[in-house]
This record gives C-alpha cells, sequence and structure tokens, in this order.
C-alpha cells in the first residue's frame, strides 16, 4: 500500500516524507532499521548507498545498513539480511531502493507499506526486504530485456532525491528523539 507517492522537486516532498515516517513509524515502539540497497557500481542503483552515507553522516545513532562504502547488494544481500535480523531481533525495517518504471513515474518517490523485492528489474530473485519499503523512480524500465541501459542515467535526479530523502529522515529522527525524552 502506498502511504506517500511525491516528485522529488515538488516543495512539499520533504514534508511529506516526514509526516508519512511520523505517522508509520513513531507509534510503533520498535528501533528503526534502514536497509538500503544498492551498488556504488551503477550509476542508477547507488540510490540506496548514496541515501545511506547521507543519513549516516547527519544522523549516526541512527541504524542505517548500506552506505557507498558497505553497499547492500544481490551478492551479500542474504548474508547480510540474517546478520541484521540477528542483531536487531525486533527492529523495523525500512528498506530504501532504487528502482525502474514509466517514464512519467521518473523522479517519485515512493514509501509503502509492504516490503520492496531488491533485482526485480533485472530478474533476479532476492528476499523481499522491509517492512516498509522507500523507493525513488530512477530510470524507466526497457520494453525488451535490454539490461545494460539500467545502468545508464544522470546521476543528478538520483543525488537530489537521495539528499531529500536523507533530510527527511535525519529531521524525522530529530522530531522522534526529542519527543521521546
Amino acid at each position: 500500500m502506498i502511504i506517500v507517492e511525491k516528485h522529488y522537486r515538488q516543495l512539499d516532498a520533504k514534508d511529506a516524507l516526514i509526516e508519512a515516517l511520523h505517522s508509520n513509524l513513531n507509534h510503533l515502539e520498535r528501533e528503526p532499521l534502514f536497509i538500503c540497497i544498492g551498488t556504488d557500481r551503477n550509476i542508477l542503483d547507488c540510490f540506496g548507498p548514496l541515501t545511506g552515507t547521507m543519513i549516516k553522516e547527519k544522523a549516526p545513532e541512527l541504524q542505517v545498513y548500506g552506505s557507498l562504502e558497505r553497499p547492500l547488494h544481490g551478492k551479500n544481500l542474504r548474508q547480510k539480511l540474517n546478520i541484521i535480523k540477528n542483531n536487531h531481533p525486533s527492529g523495523i525495517e525500512i528498506a530504501i531502493d532504487a528502482s525502474v518504471g514509466r517514464e512519467e513515474e521518473q523522479g517519485i518517490i515512493k514509501f509503502r507499506h509492504g516490503p520492496l523485492f531488491p533485482g526485480k528489474a533485472l530478474g533476479k530473485r532476492l528476499p523481499a526486504v522491509g517492512e516498509f519499503s522507500i523507493i525513488a523512480m530512477v530510470g524507466i524500465k526497457p520494453e525488451v530485456r535490454n539490461w545494460t541501459s539500467l545502468g545508464q542515467g544522470s546521476i543528478t535526479p538520483v543525488y537530489h532525491m537521495a539528499r531529500l530523502l536523507a533530510a527527511a529522515i535525519v529531521e524525522w529522527n530529530k522530531y522522534r528523539v526529542s519527543s521521546s525524552s
């Protein structure tokens, strides 16, 4: 179920994401775990690790897995998810990843209740991740299985979407922490 869907250029996008985080996570008495999926080796797929790095820089107290230095990707995801679940058995997972879709969806960030399915665009069978998920529509899904085109695109919107989402999470966390003290 989609909770909020905003284009990163919409003036109210950050506030809408903060409100969605607040109304869906604050009443849960569980530690939030941000699972940022993707790779630093692909411009369009670096949204997750870029967002994770930005969150860690501004809110090191948050539990963030997946960064530019330590990405979570298809080759290590299963192993890392097992470690995360063992270290935080009662945590609430918020999965963050890039996605592709229709041309008119490019630039949209979606916050959803329910998991995301990493690697789906590439036909990979990876485990579903997250009780909540945040996806950024970074590119257009090719009509033909031309997966090399998925690596091509501009980092500019990816960077701006990552920066917007990280800022929303950091601001939400500041409010959450100050409310609980």
